[in-house]
Protein backbone atom coordinates (compact mmCIF):
# COMPACT_ATOMS: atom_id res chain seq x y z
CA UNK A 1 0.00 0.00 0.00
CA UNK A 2 1.10 3.31 -0.34
CA UNK A 3 1.84 3.94 3.33
CA UNK A 4 3.23 7.15 3.86
CA UNK A 5 0.79 8.86 2.50
CA UNK A 6 -1.63 6.72 3.61
CA UNK A 7 -0.88 7.19 6.88
CA UNK A 8 -0.58 11.24 6.63
CA UNK A 9 -3.95 11.33 4.96
CA UNK A 10 -5.74 9.67 7.63
CA UNK A 11 -4.02 12.18 10.37
CA UNK A 12 -4.94 15.10 8.23
CA UNK A 13 -8.83 13.76 8.72
CA UNK A 14 -8.28 13.53 12.50
CA UNK A 15 -8.67 9.93 12.70
CA UNK A 16 -6.97 6.73 13.45
CA UNK A 17 -10.19 4.71 12.40
CA UNK A 18 -11.12 6.23 9.09
CA UNK A 19 -10.20 2.84 6.95
CA UNK A 20 -7.92 1.25 5.16
CA UNK A 21 -9.60 1.80 1.59
CA UNK A 22 -10.62 5.91 2.43
CA UNK A 23 -7.01 5.96 3.94
CA UNK A 24 -5.43 5.03 0.33
CA UNK A 25 -8.36 6.96 -1.87
CA UNK A 26 -6.66 9.95 0.54
CA UNK A 27 -3.58 8.70 -0.40
CA UNK A 28 -3.91 7.98 -4.22
CA UNK A 29 -5.60 11.34 -4.64
CA UNK A 30 -2.59 13.52 -3.09
CA UNK A 31 -0.05 11.15 -5.33
CA UNK A 32 -2.07 12.17 -7.84
CA UNK A 33 -1.40 15.86 -7.97
CA UNK A 34 1.67 15.47 -7.55
CA UNK A 35 2.05 13.03 -10.16
CA UNK A 36 0.23 15.12 -12.55
CA UNK A 37 2.76 18.52 -11.06
CA UNK A 38 5.82 16.06 -12.35
CA UNK A 39 4.39 15.52 -15.78
CA UNK A 40 3.26 18.63 -16.38
CA UNK A 41 6.01 19.37 -19.11
CA UNK A 42 4.71 15.93 -21.08
CA UNK A 43 1.43 17.75 -21.12
CA UNK A 44 2.20 20.51 -23.18
CA UNK A 45 4.05 18.25 -25.89
CA UNK A 46 2.76 15.14 -25.17
CA UNK A 47 -0.59 14.85 -23.63
CA UNK A 48 -1.25 11.14 -24.19
CA UNK A 49 2.07 10.17 -22.75
CA UNK A 50 1.63 12.39 -19.55
CA UNK A 51 -1.55 10.44 -19.39
CA UNK A 52 0.07 7.27 -19.44
CA UNK A 53 2.76 8.33 -16.79
CA UNK A 54 0.62 9.34 -14.71
CA UNK A 55 -1.57 6.27 -14.55
CA UNK A 56 1.32 4.03 -14.38
CA UNK A 57 2.94 6.27 -11.28
CA UNK A 58 -1.20 5.81 -9.92
CA UNK A 59 -1.11 2.49 -9.67
CA UNK A 60 2.76 1.62 -8.40
CA UNK A 61 1.51 3.85 -5.07
CA UNK A 62 -1.45 2.36 -5.06
CA UNK A 63 0.67 -1.18 -5.22
CA UNK A 64 3.15 0.18 -2.63
CA UNK A 65 5.66 1.28 -4.71
CA UNK A 66 6.24 -2.38 -6.27
CA UNK A 67 6.93 -3.94 -2.99
CA UNK A 68 3.70 -4.11 -1.13
CA UNK A 69 0.28 -6.40 -1.06
CA UNK A 70 -1.96 -5.69 -4.11
CA UNK A 71 -4.50 -3.69 -3.62
CA UNK A 72 -8.36 -4.53 -3.41
CA UNK A 73 -9.52 -1.65 -6.11
CA UNK A 74 -8.78 -0.50 -9.26
CA UNK A 75 -8.65 3.54 -8.97
CA UNK A 76 -9.73 6.25 -11.49
CA UNK A 77 -7.41 8.73 -11.57
CA UNK A 78 -9.35 11.51 -13.32
CA UNK A 79 -12.83 12.10 -13.76
CA UNK A 80 -14.58 14.05 -16.25
CA UNK A 81 -18.03 15.76 -15.59
CA UNK A 82 -17.87 16.44 -12.70
CA UNK A 83 -15.62 18.50 -10.51
CA UNK A 84 -14.48 15.48 -8.20
CA UNK A 85 -15.53 12.06 -7.40
CA UNK A 86 -18.32 12.40 -5.49
CA UNK A 87 -20.56 14.23 -7.52
CA UNK A 88 -23.14 12.09 -9.48
CA UNK A 89 -26.02 14.66 -10.45
CA UNK A 90 -26.42 14.94 -14.66
CA UNK A 91 -24.99 18.51 -15.31
CA UNK A 92 -24.25 18.59 -11.02
CA UNK A 93 -27.64 18.88 -10.06
CA UNK A 94 -28.04 22.61 -12.69
CA UNK A 95 -28.29 23.11 -16.24
CA UNK A 96 -25.36 21.72 -18.77
CA UNK A 97 -21.80 23.34 -18.55
CA UNK A 98 -19.13 23.11 -20.91
CA UNK A 99 -17.68 20.51 -17.96
CA UNK A 100 -20.58 18.78 -17.35
CA UNK A 101 -22.31 15.23 -18.56
CA UNK A 102 -25.74 13.97 -18.52
CA UNK A 103 -26.33 9.98 -18.75
CA UNK A 104 -23.38 9.82 -21.24
CA UNK A 105 -24.07 6.17 -22.72
CA UNK A 106 -21.38 4.32 -25.25
CA UNK A 107 -17.67 4.57 -25.91
CA UNK A 108 -15.63 7.84 -26.16
CA UNK A 109 -13.69 9.08 -29.09
CA UNK A 110 -9.93 9.85 -28.73
CA UNK A 111 -6.41 9.76 -30.63
CA UNK A 112 -4.55 9.96 -27.25
CA UNK A 113 -4.44 14.09 -28.15
CA UNK A 114 -7.99 15.14 -28.59
CA UNK A 115 -11.02 13.43 -26.75
CA UNK A 116 -14.92 13.73 -27.90
CA UNK A 117 -17.85 12.30 -25.65
CA UNK A 118 -21.36 11.73 -26.60
CA UNK A 119 -23.13 13.33 -23.99
CA UNK A 120 -26.05 11.57 -24.56
CA UNK A 121 -28.90 13.34 -22.56
CA UNK A 122 -27.78 16.73 -23.40
CA UNK A 123 -28.57 16.19 -27.20
CA UNK A 124 -24.54 17.00 -28.00
CA UNK A 125 -21.18 16.04 -28.18
CA UNK A 126 -18.31 17.92 -26.30
CA UNK A 127 -14.83 18.36 -27.49
CA UNK A 128 -11.29 18.87 -26.33
CA UNK A 129 -8.87 20.21 -28.36
CA UNK A 130 -6.59 18.46 -25.96
CA UNK A 131 -7.07 15.61 -23.20
CA UNK A 132 -8.24 17.85 -19.83
CA UNK A 133 -5.44 17.35 -17.29
CA UNK A 134 -7.50 18.02 -14.28
CA UNK A 135 -11.06 17.01 -12.74
CA UNK A 136 -14.24 18.76 -14.15
CA UNK A 137 -11.99 20.50 -17.34
CA UNK A 138 -14.09 22.73 -19.50
CA UNK A 139 -14.76 21.51 -22.67
CA UNK A 140 -13.31 23.58 -25.65
CA UNK A 141 -16.02 23.15 -28.41
CA UNK A 142 -19.65 21.20 -28.74
CA UNK A 143 -21.38 19.60 -31.40
CA UNK A 144 -25.26 19.91 -31.57
CA UNK A 145 -25.59 23.20 -29.95
CA UNK A 146 -24.96 26.65 -30.74
CA UNK A 147 -23.79 26.74 -26.88
CA UNK A 148 -22.61 24.95 -23.45
CA UNK A 149 -26.25 25.65 -22.15
CA UNK A 150 -28.48 24.34 -24.45
CA UNK A 151 -29.33 20.63 -24.69
CA UNK A 152 -32.64 20.43 -27.12
CA UNK A 153 -32.49 17.78 -30.00
CA UNK A 154 -33.25 18.16 -33.39
CA UNK A 155 -33.16 16.72 -36.64
CA UNK A 156 -31.15 19.35 -39.05
CA UNK A 157 -27.57 18.50 -39.47
CA UNK A 158 -25.72 20.85 -37.03
CA UNK A 159 -28.13 19.17 -34.29
CA UNK A 160 -28.35 15.95 -32.69
CA UNK A 161 -30.84 13.59 -30.44
CA UNK A 162 -29.23 11.02 -27.98
CA UNK A 163 -25.85 10.70 -29.13
CA UNK A 164 -24.66 7.29 -28.01
CA UNK A 165 -21.12 6.17 -28.78
CA UNK A 166 -18.43 8.83 -30.52
CA UNK A 167 -15.19 7.43 -32.25
CA UNK A 168 -11.96 8.42 -34.42
CA UNK A 169 -11.52 6.34 -37.33
CA UNK A 170 -7.62 5.19 -37.81
CA UNK A 171 -7.58 7.82 -40.90
CA UNK A 172 -8.60 11.08 -38.08
CA UNK A 173 -12.35 10.96 -38.98
CA UNK A 174 -14.75 11.44 -36.69
CA UNK A 175 -17.99 9.15 -36.46
CA UNK A 176 -21.08 9.79 -34.09
CA UNK A 177 -23.69 7.19 -33.70
CA UNK A 178 -26.56 9.80 -33.59
CA UNK A 179 -29.14 7.42 -31.90
CA UNK A 180 -32.53 9.39 -31.57
CA UNK A 181 -32.14 10.61 -35.58
CA UNK A 182 -31.54 7.30 -36.85
CA UNK A 183 -28.30 7.73 -38.27
CA UNK A 184 -24.52 8.06 -38.54
CA UNK A 185 -22.50 11.09 -39.34
CA UNK A 186 -19.65 11.67 -40.67
CA UNK A 187 -16.46 14.31 -40.71
CA UNK A 188 -13.55 12.92 -42.80
CA UNK A 189 -11.45 14.82 -40.14
CA UNK A 190 -12.28 15.24 -36.55
CA UNK A 191 -12.93 18.80 -36.28
CA UNK A 192 -11.06 20.92 -33.96
CA UNK A 193 -12.61 24.70 -34.59
CA UNK A 194 -16.11 25.80 -34.43
CA UNK A 195 -15.71 26.80 -38.27
CA UNK A 196 -15.30 23.26 -39.31
CA UNK A 197 -17.81 22.13 -36.93
CA UNK A 198 -20.53 24.21 -38.33
CA UNK A 199 -19.50 23.35 -41.61
CA UNK A 200 -21.60 19.37 -40.93
CA UNK A 201 -20.35 16.18 -41.86
CA UNK A 202 -19.46 15.22 -44.58
CA UNK A 203 -21.15 12.29 -44.69
CA UNK A 204 -24.36 10.60 -43.17
CA UNK A 205 -25.32 6.95 -43.35
CA UNK A 206 -28.96 5.82 -42.31
CA UNK A 207 -32.15 7.83 -44.19
CA UNK A 208 -35.13 6.97 -41.43
CA UNK A 209 -36.72 4.02 -43.33
CA UNK A 210 -38.43 2.54 -41.48
CA UNK A 211 -37.85 -1.22 -42.46
CA UNK A 212 -34.71 -2.59 -43.15
CA UNK A 213 -32.69 -2.25 -46.16
CA UNK A 214 -29.10 -1.79 -46.58
CA UNK A 215 -29.07 1.70 -45.48
CA UNK A 216 -31.66 2.13 -42.82
CA UNK A 217 -31.08 2.23 -39.21
CA UNK A 218 -32.91 1.89 -36.10
CA UNK A 219 -31.32 3.08 -33.01
CA UNK A 220 -27.64 2.57 -33.99
CA UNK A 221 -25.97 2.54 -30.89
CA UNK A 222 -21.79 2.25 -32.21
CA UNK A 223 -19.85 2.89 -35.13
CA UNK A 224 -15.92 3.04 -36.06
CA UNK A 225 -14.50 3.37 -39.21
CA UNK A 226 -11.44 0.64 -39.39
CA UNK A 227 -8.58 0.59 -42.61
CA UNK A 228 -11.45 2.83 -44.65
CA UNK A 229 -14.53 0.39 -43.54
CA UNK A 230 -17.60 1.73 -41.69
CA UNK A 231 -19.06 -0.43 -38.82
CA UNK A 232 -21.96 -0.12 -37.14
CA UNK A 233 -24.05 -1.72 -34.52
CA UNK A 234 -27.97 -1.19 -35.98
CA UNK A 235 -29.44 -2.49 -32.81
CA UNK A 236 -33.03 -2.14 -33.27
CA UNK A 237 -32.56 -4.35 -36.13
CA UNK A 238 -30.45 -6.78 -34.51
CA UNK A 239 -27.39 -6.29 -36.71
CA UNK A 240 -23.86 -5.27 -37.53
CA UNK A 241 -23.82 -3.46 -41.34
CA UNK A 242 -20.46 -3.34 -42.70
CA UNK A 243 -19.24 -0.42 -45.27
CA UNK A 244 -16.55 -1.55 -47.17
CA UNK A 245 -15.55 1.76 -48.37
CA UNK A 246 -16.47 5.36 -46.34
CA UNK A 247 -20.01 6.62 -47.65
CA UNK A 248 -19.49 10.14 -49.46
CA UNK A 249 -23.08 11.79 -49.68
CA UNK A 250 -25.16 13.07 -47.38
CA UNK A 251 -28.21 11.75 -48.42
CA UNK A 252 -27.74 8.35 -46.13
CA UNK A 253 -28.78 5.99 -49.34
CA UNK A 254 -25.37 4.58 -49.86
CA UNK A 255 -25.88 0.27 -49.22
CA UNK A 256 -23.74 -1.67 -47.27
CA UNK A 257 -21.63 -4.46 -48.24
CA UNK A 258 -21.93 -6.78 -45.63
CA UNK A 259 -24.37 -7.48 -42.34
CA UNK A 260 -24.05 -9.51 -39.46
CA UNK A 261 -26.42 -11.24 -37.42
CA UNK A 262 -29.16 -11.43 -40.19
CA UNK A 263 -29.06 -13.76 -43.26
CA UNK A 264 -30.02 -10.70 -45.72
CA UNK A 265 -30.83 -7.18 -45.40
CA UNK A 266 -34.25 -7.12 -44.95
CA UNK A 267 -34.48 -9.20 -41.79
CA UNK A 268 -34.42 -8.19 -38.41
CA UNK A 269 -35.25 -11.31 -35.93
CA UNK A 270 -33.30 -11.92 -33.16
CA UNK A 271 -31.74 -15.11 -31.87
CA UNK A 272 -28.77 -16.75 -29.93
CA UNK A 273 -26.95 -18.65 -32.72
CA UNK A 274 -23.27 -17.58 -33.97
CA UNK A 275 -24.73 -16.48 -37.00
CA UNK A 276 -27.42 -13.96 -34.74
CA UNK A 277 -27.90 -11.15 -32.48
CA UNK A 278 -30.17 -9.28 -30.10
CA UNK A 279 -29.80 -6.07 -30.19
CA UNK A 280 -26.03 -5.45 -30.23
CA UNK A 281 -24.36 -1.90 -29.03
CA UNK A 282 -21.24 -1.78 -29.37
CA UNK A 283 -18.21 -2.86 -31.74
CA UNK A 284 -14.51 -3.10 -31.74
CA UNK A 285 -11.69 -3.90 -34.73
CA UNK A 286 -8.38 -3.65 -35.53
CA UNK A 287 -9.11 -4.55 -39.44
CA UNK A 288 -8.03 -7.90 -38.62
CA UNK A 289 -10.64 -9.10 -35.60
CA UNK A 290 -13.58 -8.00 -34.54
CA UNK A 291 -15.65 -7.64 -31.39
CA UNK A 292 -19.68 -7.54 -31.07
CA UNK A 293 -21.19 -6.40 -27.73
CA UNK A 294 -24.63 -8.41 -28.30
CA UNK A 295 -26.60 -6.89 -25.87
CA UNK A 296 -29.84 -8.41 -25.04
CA UNK A 297 -27.65 -12.11 -25.24
CA UNK A 298 -25.53 -11.55 -22.80
CA UNK A 299 -22.28 -11.80 -24.37
CA UNK A 300 -19.55 -10.60 -26.67
CA UNK A 301 -18.62 -12.53 -30.40
CA UNK A 302 -15.44 -13.02 -31.36
CA UNK A 303 -14.32 -12.95 -35.26
CA UNK A 304 -10.46 -13.94 -35.36
CA UNK A 305 -10.45 -12.90 -38.92
CA UNK A 306 -12.91 -9.99 -39.90
CA UNK A 307 -15.44 -11.29 -41.88
CA UNK A 308 -15.66 -11.42 -45.87
CA UNK A 309 -19.40 -12.23 -46.70
CA UNK A 310 -22.68 -11.69 -44.90
CA UNK A 311 -24.08 -13.95 -42.78
CA UNK A 312 -20.43 -14.82 -41.62
CA UNK A 313 -20.72 -17.05 -38.32
CA UNK A 314 -18.74 -15.74 -34.83
CA UNK A 315 -15.94 -17.75 -34.14
CA UNK A 316 -15.94 -17.70 -30.21
CA UNK A 317 -18.60 -16.69 -27.73
CA UNK A 318 -17.73 -14.85 -24.15
CA UNK A 319 -20.46 -14.58 -21.32
CA UNK A 320 -21.89 -17.94 -22.38
CA UNK A 321 -20.45 -21.51 -22.73
CA UNK A 322 -21.31 -22.45 -26.02
CA UNK A 323 -23.98 -20.20 -28.92
CA UNK A 324 -27.65 -21.07 -28.73
CA UNK A 325 -27.32 -20.13 -25.05
CA UNK A 326 -28.25 -16.66 -23.10
CA UNK A 327 -28.20 -17.02 -19.65
CA UNK A 328 -27.33 -14.11 -17.95
CA UNK A 329 -25.20 -13.87 -14.06
CA UNK A 330 -22.34 -12.12 -12.42
CA UNK A 331 -19.53 -14.26 -12.33
CA UNK A 332 -15.86 -13.86 -13.95
CA UNK A 333 -17.17 -15.53 -17.22
CA UNK A 334 -20.53 -14.04 -17.26
CA UNK A 335 -22.59 -11.01 -17.92
CA UNK A 336 -25.45 -9.05 -17.04
CA UNK A 337 -25.80 -6.47 -19.56
CA UNK A 338 -22.04 -5.65 -21.81
CA UNK A 339 -23.36 -3.08 -23.18
CA UNK A 340 -19.22 -1.53 -24.06
CA UNK A 341 -16.16 -3.56 -25.97
CA UNK A 342 -13.03 -2.34 -26.79
CA UNK A 343 -9.01 -3.79 -27.03
CA UNK A 344 -5.36 -3.15 -27.47
CA UNK A 345 -5.28 -6.12 -30.06
CA UNK A 346 -4.33 -8.03 -27.25
CA UNK A 347 -6.78 -8.14 -24.58
CA UNK A 348 -10.17 -6.68 -24.28
CA UNK A 349 -12.10 -4.97 -21.78
CA UNK A 350 -16.12 -5.57 -21.62
CA UNK A 351 -18.65 -2.23 -19.51
CA UNK A 352 -21.11 -5.22 -17.78
CA UNK A 353 -23.86 -2.46 -17.16
CA UNK A 354 -26.14 -4.28 -15.14
CA UNK A 355 -23.24 -5.83 -13.07
CA UNK A 356 -22.16 -2.12 -12.60
CA UNK A 357 -18.69 -2.93 -13.47
CA UNK A 358 -15.89 -3.57 -16.42
CA UNK A 359 -13.87 -6.71 -17.27
CA UNK A 360 -10.86 -7.16 -18.43
CA UNK A 361 -9.81 -10.40 -20.27
CA UNK A 362 -6.08 -10.71 -20.28
CA UNK A 363 -6.27 -12.38 -23.84
CA UNK A 364 -8.26 -12.75 -27.19
CA UNK A 365 -10.55 -15.28 -26.85
CA UNK A 366 -9.47 -18.99 -28.04
CA UNK A 367 -11.99 -21.24 -26.31
CA UNK A 368 -15.95 -20.20 -25.56
CA UNK A 369 -16.24 -18.58 -22.10
CA UNK A 370 -13.27 -17.79 -21.09
CA UNK A 371 -12.99 -15.64 -17.71
CA UNK A 372 -12.13 -12.35 -17.02
CA UNK A 373 -8.48 -11.82 -15.16
CA UNK A 374 -9.98 -8.28 -13.16
CA UNK A 375 -12.49 -6.07 -12.40
CA UNK A 376 -13.43 -2.41 -12.51
CA UNK A 377 -15.77 -0.81 -10.25
CA UNK A 378 -16.20 -3.61 -7.62
CA UNK A 379 -13.46 -5.08 -5.31
CA UNK A 380 -11.13 -5.98 -8.38
CA UNK A 381 -10.99 -9.87 -7.40
CA UNK A 382 -14.61 -10.09 -6.29
CA UNK A 383 -16.42 -11.27 -9.42
CA UNK A 384 -19.53 -12.17 -7.64
CA UNK A 385 -20.26 -8.20 -6.09
CA UNK A 386 -22.36 -6.22 -8.62
CA UNK A 387 -24.15 -3.41 -6.39
CA UNK A 388 -23.85 0.09 -7.99
CA UNK A 389 -21.70 2.87 -6.00
CA UNK A 390 -20.84 0.07 -3.04
CA UNK A 391 -17.29 1.14 -2.10
CA UNK A 392 -17.57 -1.00 1.10
CA UNK A 393 -18.69 -3.81 -0.77
CA UNK A 394 -21.21 -4.39 1.41
CA UNK A 395 -23.77 -5.55 -1.55
CA UNK A 396 -25.78 -2.81 -1.00
CA UNK A 397 -25.71 0.89 -2.84
CA UNK A 398 -23.85 3.08 -0.37
CA UNK A 399 -26.43 6.50 -0.61
CA UNK A 400 -28.69 4.24 1.11
CA UNK A 401 -26.13 2.55 3.42
CA UNK A 402 -26.26 4.11 7.13
CA UNK A 403 -22.23 3.58 7.21
CA UNK A 404 -22.32 5.97 3.81
CA UNK A 405 -19.26 8.56 4.50
CA UNK A 406 -18.25 9.83 0.98
CA UNK A 407 -21.59 9.80 -1.28
CA UNK A 408 -23.28 7.65 -3.75
CA UNK A 409 -19.92 7.71 -6.07
CA UNK A 410 -15.90 7.52 -5.44
CA UNK A 411 -12.95 6.91 -7.42
CA UNK A 412 -13.62 3.20 -7.45
CA UNK A 413 -17.65 2.63 -7.98
CA UNK A 414 -19.58 2.47 -10.88
CA UNK A 415 -22.91 3.03 -11.73
CA UNK A 416 -24.64 1.50 -14.73
CA UNK A 417 -20.74 1.44 -17.04
CA UNK A 418 -22.40 1.56 -20.53
CA UNK A 419 -19.21 2.53 -22.48
CA UNK A 420 -15.41 1.25 -22.69
CA UNK A 421 -12.30 2.74 -24.11
CA UNK A 422 -8.49 2.27 -24.18
CA UNK A 423 -6.23 4.41 -26.34
CA UNK A 424 -2.70 5.55 -25.51
CA UNK A 425 -2.23 3.81 -22.19
CA UNK A 426 -5.56 5.57 -20.50
CA UNK A 427 -8.97 3.15 -20.07
CA UNK A 428 -11.81 5.13 -20.00
CA UNK A 429 -15.31 4.23 -18.74
CA UNK A 430 -18.19 5.89 -19.42
CA UNK A 431 -20.05 5.56 -16.13
CA UNK A 432 -23.53 6.70 -17.58
CA UNK A 433 -25.41 6.15 -13.84
CA UNK A 434 -23.00 8.57 -12.34
CA UNK A 435 -23.19 11.17 -15.31
CA UNK A 436 -19.34 10.69 -15.60
CA UNK A 437 -16.55 9.57 -17.22
CA UNK A 438 -13.39 8.38 -15.74
CA UNK A 439 -10.01 7.78 -16.59
CA UNK A 440 -7.95 4.23 -15.31
CA UNK A 441 -4.60 2.74 -16.00
CA UNK A 442 -5.78 -0.39 -18.20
Amino acid sequence: MFQPLARRACTMQGSATIGRKSCLRLGVSMHFRRAFQAQSFLSRSRPGAALAAVAASLLLAACGGGGGDKTDWETAFQVIGHKNFQQDDPNDGSTPQAYTLATPYGNVGTDGTKLYVADTANNRVLVWTSIPNANGGAANLVIGQSDFTTKTSGTALGKLSTPNTVSIGNGGQLVIADTGNNRVLIWNTAPTTQAAIDAGPDAVVGDGGASPTAHTLNGPTSAIIVNNKLIVCDTGNNRVLIWNTIPTTKSGTTDANLVLGQTNFTSNGDDDDAKSMYQPSSVWSDGAQLLVADTQNYRVLYWRTFPQVSGTAALNVVGQTDFSRSTHSTSSSTFQSPTGVTSDGAQFWVADSGSNRVLKFSAMPTVNGMSASLVYGQDNQNYTASAANDDDQNGKTDNTDDDQKNGAATEHTLNGPTGVYVESGVLYITDRGNSRVEMYSP
